[in-house]
């Protein structure tokens, strides 16, 4: 399909998945699985500072993060890193950070985002393309690991 009918049936999606869970409380996710790549992304647009990365640029960085971080938890098989990365990269979209941030400001940044639940990170994740669950309990170990890969200092 042709980029106008993509972002066309994106949006009636995001429009009914809004719809069906307006406040974002649904237990099982719901618009909070809109949010795929942002936890990432809002930590990159926080400690770059306004105006480093385009909204845009964060959220691929983070659907490149995300992506990897399902692999390592088992949710998807590596395979789809290179299919996600090759759909960034067709739109001339980063999935790596151009600037080295630092870990510890980008975990800090993280520990803000509204889907966090009881103090601990929850992440939206994979598992399959095309279908996002939420994920907490992830070892930050793991996180750091993610951000280095990605060009984290």
């Amino acid at each position: 399909p042709e980029l106008p009918a993509i972002v066309r049936r994106c949006c009636a999606i995001k429009a009914q998945v809004v719809a069906d869970d307006e406040k974002e409380t649904a237990a099982a996710g719901g618009r909070a699985l809109l949010n795929l790549g942002h936890t990432f992304a809002h930590a990159i647009e926080n400690v770059a500072g306004y105006g480093q990365y385009l909204h845009g640029e964060a959220v691929a960085i983070g659907l490149s993060l995300a992506t990897q971080l399902s692999v390592e938890l088992g949710q998807i098989p590596h395979s789809d890193i290179l299919r996600a990365e090759r759909v960034i990269q067709q739109f001339e979209l980063p999935t790596r950070l151009s600037q080295a941030l630092p870990i510890s400001a980008l975990m800090t940044a993280m520990q803000r985002d509204k889907k966090n639940r009881s103090g601990r990170l929850r992440f939206v994740t994979m598992t399959a393309l095309g279908t996002a669950v939420t994920s907490d309990g992830i070892d930050s170990a793991l996180i750091e690991k993610l951000w280095r890969d990605a060009g984290a200092e």
